[in-house]
């Protein structure tokens, strides 16, 4: 099976990015990430978020992506 790629329209965020539009610390960022608020997107090493999860977390709700 494939990894699921992230759509045309969803950008891809680094942490301090998401960090920022969250308007908390990346330790935080880590904690949604553990708690499964958030997905990581690993690319050649590096890690990046959905902006579309993102904005989901910022409305208060929480994601339905399951990767």
């Amino acid at each position: 099976m494939k990894p699921e790629l992230p759509s045309s329209n969803d950008a891809l965020l680094r942490k301090k990015q998401v960090a920022e539009k969250l308007a908390c610390s990346l330790r935080t960022v880590d904690r949604l990430v553990n708690a499964g608020a958030l997905t990581r997107v690993k690319i050649l090493g590096g890690i990046r978020f959905r902006l579309s999860q993102v904005q989901m977390l910022m409305n208060g709700g929480n994601h339905d992506y399951q990767g």
